[in-house]
């Protein structure tokens, strides 16, 4: 799973807005929306409602936002961990 398509699922839950979020990344609104379909597509199921007033989390959505903090969250917590000892 791309980490890229978990940190914009979870900017846009965070903003409620594609357009939003893009900015907050600093990528385009449609690299978003690519994103999150792409995202949608592995899984399975939508994860937002788009609605004219922006965007809320779909019931797969809600769950699946704490799967996407737990998976980063230990992402960060491995890349901070020790790797033993230098190669030389």
């Amino acid at each position: 799973m791309d980490l890229q398509l978990i940190k914009t699922f979870l900017e846009v839950s965070a903003t409620g807005s594609f357009g939003a979020a893009a900015g907050r990344l600093f990528v385009t609104q449609s690299a978003v929306s690519l994103r999150i379909l792409r995202l949608e597509d592995q899984l399975g199921r939508p994860l937002f409602e788009r609605t004219k007033a922006g965007v809320v989390l779909t019931p797969a959505g809600r769950e699946f936002r704490g799967f996407a903090t737990m998976i980063l969250r230990n992402w960060e917590q491995a890349r901070r961990e020790p790797q033993g000892p230098a190669r030389a």
